[in-house]
């Protein structure tokens, strides 16, 4: 009886198979072309050509030809349906799958086994084949240059940014991705740092692409801040994000900053001072003066000093340092550091004034 029964199932197994990949499904009437790979960006649609062919005969002209797109299945070896235009199959196939993945069944019959995949997702990224039926036609076109590979890359977004960008100024960055057509219009929101204060905001939406564009006044405190656009894509569970930053280069006028430098005396003693800006150094003959002069801009500034009325061949300038080596009373006057770049100019003085050291010793006694 065991032997009856086992020599009964093995013809079952064997006419299963044949039903499933046809009898005479790789004769050359049975062909089919489509790319060998595929690249979309996540949450993008693409519309992947495909065109078969099958023998046409008057016994199954009035039968229905239905067409199926399969992904196959690395860990079971068993292909799941993801795509048909057989009612009686399409509950078979995965809800959130079945809403995505599309296969045009009046275009059959021309032919065009294209598939359609909307809002690509990572998981999607696999090897797929294609199947038709129509009476007791029956192929799946699964050879090696059948089968079509499927490649998700991640989500590109552009931040656009016409530089230089110059405080005090009303100036704007945009931030674009590409959309599916109608399907999806992606959320774009902008994160920075607090001081930035957005005026606007506006949306831009094309047949296949969004943009957003934020208007701003930046001020020289927000250079080398960071802006972040963030677009937010996809349905309930399936809701993600890509985000891309850019670090704001600022170009503004130089701001003078404090002087700082030294009085050298004859015997060697040093003196330093921190800030004499816009103030006044009172020294002696014979000291020397060193002073530096340093600028906050952007593009860097150039730094050069003047003595106000007239010029002194005895000024010695150096990386931004005005030295004058033993002081003497013709010394006394206005010193002015003039910081330049291509957005403006900057001026900081400061006094100087030499004593004679001989006016004020102690007269002798009598």
């Amino acid at each position: 009886m065991g032997c009856h029964l086992h020599a009964v199932m093995i013809p079952a197994v064997i006419s299963a198979l044949l039903l499933w990949e046809g009898v005479q499904c790789r004769t050359r009437e049975y062909s089919l072309e489509v790319p060998s790979q595929v690249t979309v960006q996540d949450g993008l649609c693409v519309l992947i050509p495909c065109n078969f062919t099958y023998p046409v005969s008057r016994d199954d002209r009035h039968a229905h030809l239905y067409g199926y797109w399969y992904v196959e299945n690395q860990q079971s070896r068993r292909p799941r349906l993801v795509a048909t235009n057989n009612p009686k199959r399409i509950p078979e196939i995965n809800p959130q799958v079945r809403r995505r993945f599309e296969v045009s069944g009046p275009k059959l019959n021309s032919g065009d086994c294209s598939l359609t995949i909307n809002d690509a997702q990572a998981a999607d990224q696999a090897t797929y084949h294609f199947r038709m039926e129509k009476g007791h036609k029956r192929c799946s076109y699964s050879a090696a240059k059948e089968r079509l590979s499927v490649i998700v890359t991640e989500r590109k977004l552009d931040i656009t940014i016409f530089e230089p960008l110059r405080a005090g100024q009303r100036e704007s960055i945009f931030c674009k991705t590409q959309r599916c057509s109608s399907l999806e219009v992606p959320e774009i929101t902008w994160e920075h740092a607090s001081q930035i204060s957005p005026l606007e905001t506006s949306p831009t939406v094309n047949h296949n692409s969004v943009e957003e564009r934020m208007d701003f006044i930046p001020t020289a405190a927000d250079r080398l801040q960071n802006v972040t656009c963030k677009i937010t894509y996809g349905e309930g569970s399936s809701r993600r994000s890509v985000e891309k930053t850019v670090t704001l280069n600022i170009h503004y006028p130089p701001r003078v900053l404090p002087f700082s430098g030294y009085l050298q005396i004859p015997r060697g003693d040093v003196q330093n001072f921190p800030d004499v800006s816009d103030s006044q150094i009172v020294t002696w003959t014979d000291d020397s003066l060193l002073v530096r002069c340093e600028a906050d801009a952007n593009p860097p500034s150039n730094q050069t000093w003047v003595r106000i009325p007239s010029h002194s061949s005895r000024l010695h300038i150096s990386n931004n340092e005005l030295k004058i080596s033993r002081l003497r009373l013709e010394d006394t006057g206005k010193y002015e550091c003039q910081a330049r770049n291509q957005e403006g100019t900057s001026r900081a003085s400061f006094y100087l004034h030499v004593q004679d050291f001989d006016d004020y010793a102690p007269m002798a006694g009598p």
